[in-house]
């Protein structure tokens, strides 16, 4: 038979083929997940901490160093995790042998190797693979220095042990029961051996201050989904045939929600038997379940229990196979009990798990370039309920980029809806409002945050007034926030602008000379008062702010076309007739430029000129008529495309 001890390496061997088999197959499937390259928000303190560039402190502080050792954002920790998840199969059947034979080894080995999440988990940069692979080697040393007849063996189970404090905290509990179970078992000095080894790597890690995971349900420790903080382990299903074949939920949440049932019913018949070695991994399963349920207790903690559970699930079903028919039907009938309460809460889908999912894969595409697929992710999030505010945030800012101001609107008017006290929610819709020109919505939305409090809205609320036409209002509000900001050169121009647009020509005029020394705004300042002093006739005046203006930028085109035409309107186009023919080699198919040549020209008395350039004029303006035709028809023609692709 396949268990019989000549037989037994061979087995482990094939069944270390059997793992093998689906977690590089797994890998393989995923090899485009985006979670590749960008870290999950769970994995990226452990990346960080691995690159030496985290200051967070993490829950397992010698995963960090086991991938600093390999490529921390490459494949190869992932392979590694392979190789120690398909070394602890072949654990699970050591330790199985020992407590109750090789049969029950080598069955809860093969019931490892095909185990679903332990095969999520390898793709993962997350701890759970070499956490369990240490624990698994702390009980095989425990059962096997248990045997020795002198205590010098223990000093290394205690090394072991302090590692898997430093990897799995939520077995912290088990060190103590360790001891323990040393000392009754007549062992004391074995017992201050293994402290002594103990105690140096519990020190550190009291030093280091490890963070627990603290939150979630102590339920979900028996839970039979597989539950996770931030992702949703099902979702992986789409994209493995695996994960599809080994991990599923359809009433039964297929595995842990058929293996606690099983694995309750081996820890039953292990207290009735109490055997020493039986004992030991059923008080590491007790610890176990504590700390697991103080770390938050979802499918990542716990899974450092899975195999001692498998363990146990398969000597209990050997054991019940033993009972008479009678005691069968009983235990069959509280086996069924037990598997419905595990499985109740299991949903088909869980909703909030699927929306954090997509949530981070958008966040993933969204830092590897691909828009689209970011915005189809987020877009999935909303439509399975999220009610993260960042997805929202994160969409809108997407569209954004992408051209697409009014989804990013409707994201914002959204956002509003269902949290009309957030205010920087509100603040983000009115500033897109403001971009689509839709000033008066934007001025309601930041005249109530300014009723609210927020006084460092005035420039916004300012500008949506000035935008919609509410003049008096807009000086109000940018004298207002002048008083704040005293310094600030763009309340001052704005108020400048709001001046001279409600016609206070000496106010506009005073406040934009306040902003010549500006290096922000004193060239358009210059501008803008030699265009209002223009505008009331002052010529005279307007011309030497329009000389500083090419002082300070002598090819600013707007300033060379603003001098020429006051030099031209004061009789002068021997002065206005360089600044010209300076701006229509700057702008050589400007047909406006070609006109103004045309008409000094003609004052000069230059005729030939006058006509050549009014020849250019004429034949640029068709020209720029026609290309302006052309884009229009362009246009037209892709919007119909997309239409028809749509």
């Amino acid at each position: 038979m396949i268990w019989r001890n000549d037989n037994f390496a061979a087995a482990v061997i094939g069944i270390a083929f059997v793992a093998l088999w689906p977690r590089l197959t797994y890998l393989d499937e995923v090899a485009q997940d985006p979670f590749l390259e960008v870290p999950t928000a769970a994995s990226w303190p452990y990346v960080e901490a691995a690159r030496g560039e985290g200051n967070a402190a993490v829950a397992s502080p010698l995963y960090p160093l086991f991938l600093r050792g390999f490529v921390a954002v490459g494949l190869a920790p992932r392979y590694v995790q392979v190789l120690l998840s398909v070394a602890s199969c072949a654990l699970l059947a050591l330790i199985g042998r020992a407590l109750w034979g090789p049969g029950t080894g080598l069955i809860a080995a093969l019931c490892a190797a095909l185990y679903g999440p332990a095969v999520y988990f390898t793709g993962s940069l997350l701890p759970p693979v070499l956490a369990v692979f240490l624990v698994l080697l702390l009980l095989a040393a425990l059962l096997w220095a248990d045997q020795q007849s002198g205590g010098k063996a223990f000093l290394g189970v205690g090394l072991l042990l302090a590692l898997c404090l430093l990897t799995a905290p939520q077995v912290a509990l088990f060190a103590p029961v360790v001891l323990w179970w040393l000392w009754i078992g007549g062992k004391q000095r074995a017992c201050w051996t293994c402290a002594l080894g103990t105690a140096g790597a519990v020190v550190l890690w009291y030093f280091l201050g490890i963070a627990t995971n603290a939150g979630g349900s102590p339920d979900l420790l028996v839970r039979g989904g597989e539950h996770l903080p931030a992702l949703d382990m099902y979702h992986a299903r789409g994209d493995s045939a695996v994960l599809a074949t080994l991990l599923w939920k359809w009433g039964l949440a297929f595995p842990f929600g058929l293996v606690l049932p099983l694995a309750l019913l081996g820890m039953g018949f292990a207290v009735a038997t109490r055997e020493r070695g039986a004992l030991l991994v059923l008080l590491f399963v007790a610890t176990g379940a504590v700390g697991t349920a103080l770390y938050g207790a979802h499918a990542e903690t716990r899974m450092v229990l899975v195999p001692v559970l498998l363990l146990f699930a398969v000597s209990g079903v050997g054991q019940l196979a033993q009972l008479s028919w009678a005691w069968k039907g009983v235990t069959v009938a509280g086996l069924v009990l037990i598997a419905g309460l595990v499985n109740a809460s299991t949903p088909a889908m869980d909703r909030t798990a699927q929306a954090s999912q997509h949530r981070h894969l958008g966040r993933a595409y969204a830092e590897l370039g691909m828009t689209a697929t970011a915005i189809a992710a987020y877009e999935q999030a909303l439509a399975v309920g999220s009610t993260d505010k960042d997805v929202y945030r994160a969409l809108a800012a997407l569209y954004d980029a992408s051209g697409k101001p009014e989804r990013a609107l409707g994201i914002s008017r959204a956002f509003v809806s269902h949290w009309p006290a957030d205010e920087r929610g509100q603040r983000a819709l009115g500033d897109r409002y403001m971009a689509m020109g839709r000033s008066q919505q934007a001025r309601t939305i930041y005249q109530q945050l300014v009723a609210g409090g927020q006084e460092s809205l005035l420039g916004r609320l300012g500008d949506a007034q000035l935008t919609s036409g509410a003049l008096d209002e807009a000086i109000q509000s940018y004298e207002r926030l002048l008083t704040l900001r005293p310094d600030s050169s763009r309340v001052r121009y704005q108020l400048a602008r709001a001046y001279a647009a409600s016609g206070q020509v000496a106010a506009a005029e005073q406040a934009y000379r306040q902003l010549l020394d500006s290096p922000v705004y004193g060239v358009q300042a210059r501008l803008e008062a030699a265009a209002l002093l223009r505008h009331n006739g002052q010529l005279a005046t307007a011309e030497p702010l329009l000389s500083q203006v090419l002082a300070l930028a002598p090819d600013h085109r707007e300033g060379l076309l603003r001098l020429g035409e006051v030099l031209l309107e004061q009789g002068r186009p021997d002065e206005a007739l360089p600044h010209w023919l300076r701006l229509a080699e700057l702008e050589p198919h400007n047909w406006r430029i070609q006109g103004h040549l045309s008409r000094a020209y003609s004052q000069l008395g230059r005729d030939a000129e006058a006509r050549d350039a009014e020849a250019r004029y004429q034949r640029e303006k068709q020209r720029a008529h026609l290309q302006q035709r052309i884009e229009v028809e362009q246009k037209a023609l892709a919007e119909k495309i997309l239409g028809e692709n749509l």
